[in-house]
């Protein structure tokens, strides 16, 4: 056998071990799980504990906390004290003459709200809604910042993959333009074959640079997420096809909804809504108090009240009969708000929902897809092989030796995009439905600071039944049989003219 023959049938062998490569790979990793595992949870750890978004999604939480205990103080008792010093006048005085002294004083003075018409109590209830709010948004934050860690992950392994099939075809040109010159120095070569040959190559230098490119721009990505360059060799992300729903199991992805930290978000602020509705009604209501207080102050010129110490207790009733509208302003306002959150929840639901179709349409495509774009890569470059030994012969021309190289060039870069696609599909599915931090092995950040108004918190069963819907039929997936495709690309025969004229 000659050497170039042995090149070739190498070629083909590395070829579709490169192609069967995923499906080994698949393998591996639910087998190596936790050890391949390691290197992108300790990416998506890091970058939790660092991003300034999950930083500044705190600090918003650890504000909206410090804002319900502002609210809170309205029930403790309020101590305030007081001192003065000046000179009073006193003219016009009837049978006295006019008089002035200096008058000095101090009071202290305690009040205690004892009834307001519910308005602290639903203040309180309603920042404690609005800090449950920014909870389940800085859950959203850190689950959706894991997911684009794994999204830049994945991108630089594919784009590392995609530079090296682009070298690799590169390479191929040079060498079949390094052969067609020594042939043409030898006499037996075609000029024509040499500047296609030439104008190919060129190609894959362009092809070679737009993946450099590509892989540059995910570099970047992947440093702006994680906040440092990524390593020069990262390990397979785990394989989580398990973790997800079988396909004909799900009826719908009601479980994902109710999970949202999203959807949960928009349902605290309209519980929050609703409190606030409450403490806007308290303002038509009657507000209590308790008043004590005592001090000294020389109200009077003559010396023996001048060391006189007043002390009182007393309960205060304070009722508003008219503010010029504007606690019912207020109260229109509220109810709109309240309105506004509604229709915000219902929406958000409606777009999870869809992102979830979107993403289970997607998985379902790419499983059908990566076997056919597999048998593709194999088939190719057997046809490779078959052309290239046919083209020394005379049988093929050098176009179809060059265009051969390419189809086996886009054939791998399909297969490529399609199993990281896929991979990154799932994490998404696992993002909506908020697992994906299990999935990695990661604790929630911060779930120690989970707030108590979460067990009031209620998601409508009505809400639900009017968003989700069920599975999407992903029946029209399924690949045809070849008999059957070629029963539908057939065209039909029309009857010749002169045989319709016969008849």
């Amino acid at each position: 056998m000659k050497f170039s023959q042995i090149a070739q049938v190498v070629a083909t062998l590395g070829v579709a071990s490169w192609a069967m490569g995923g499906m080994a790979q698949t393998t591996m990793n639910a087998q190596q799980a936790n050890e391949q595992g390691v290197a992108l949870q300790k990416v998506v750890e890091q970058a939790l504990m660092t991003h300034p978004e999950v930083q500044a999604r705190f600090q918003d939480f650890s504000s909206s906390a410090e804002g319900q205990n502002v609210a809170r103080g309205g029930w403790r008792p309020q101590v305030t004290a007081q001192g003065w010093v000046g000179r009073e006048w006193r003219s016009h005085i009837q049978d006295a003459p006019s008089q002035n002294w200096n008058r000095p004083g101090w009071n202290l003075q305690l009040r205690q709200l004892i009834f307001d018409g519910f308005t602290t109590s639903s203040n309180i209830r309603q920042l404690g809604f609005e800090k449950l709010a920014k909870f389940y948004d800085l859950r959203a934050t850190t689950e959706n910042l894991a997911n684009d860690v794994v999204a830049a992950y994945l991108d630089v392994q594919r784009y590392r993959e995609m530079e090296k099939l682009a070298r690799e075809n590169f390479g191929t040109h040079q060498v079949t333009l390094g052969q067609l010159r020594e042939r043409q120095q030898s006499g037996v070569g075609r000029g024509v074959d040499l500047e296609q040959a030439s104008g190919r190559l060129s190609l894959a230098q362009t092809n070679l640079m737009t993946e450099s490119n590509n892989l540059n721009d995910v570099l970047q990505r992947y440093r702006r997420v994680v906040g440092e360059y990524p390593a020069a060799t990262l390990d397979p992300v785990p394989d989580v096809s398990a973790k997800l729903p079988a396909s004909g199991v799900a009826k719908d992805f009601g479980e994902s909804l109710r999970a949202s930290p999203l959807l949960l978000s928009k349902q605290a602020l309209v519980q929050a809504a609703e409190a606030g509705q409450k403490a806007a009604k308290g303002a038509h209501m009657p507000k209590l108090e308790l008043l004590a207080s005592t001090g000294r102050d020389r109200d009077q010129n003559s010396p023996a009240y001048w060391d006189v110490q007043s002390s009182r207790v007393q309960l205060m009733l304070t009722y508003n009969l008219y503010r010029g509208g504007a606690d019912e302003a207020r109260l229109r306002q509220t109810i709109a708000q309240g309105y506004a959150a509604q229709d915000v929840r219902d929406y958000t639901c409606r777009n999870i929902q869809q992102e979830l179709s979107i993403t289970w349409n997607n998985m379902a495509r790419l499983r059908q897809q990566t076997p056919f774009l597999r048998e593709h890569v194999l088939s190719t470059a057997k046809v490779r092989v078959a052309y290239q030994q046919q083209f020394k012969i005379g049988q093929r021309s050098l176009l179809d030796l060059l265009n051969t190289e390419n189809e086996l060039f886009d054939a791998q870069r399909a297969l490529v995009n399609a199993q990281y696609d896929l991979k990154k599909a799932e994490y998404q599915w696992l993002t909506l439905s908020s697992q994906i931090l299990p999935v990695l092995g990661l604790a929630q950040p911060h779930d120690d600071s989970r707030p108590d108004e979460q067990q009031a918190l209620n998601l409508p069963d009505d809400l639900l039944r009017s968003c989700k819907s069920s599975v999407p039929d992903t029946s029209n997936l399924t690949p045809v049989p070849a008999s059957a495709a070629a029963d539908l690309g057939a065209p039909a025969q029309a009857p010749a003219s002169g045989a319709a004229g016969r008849q």
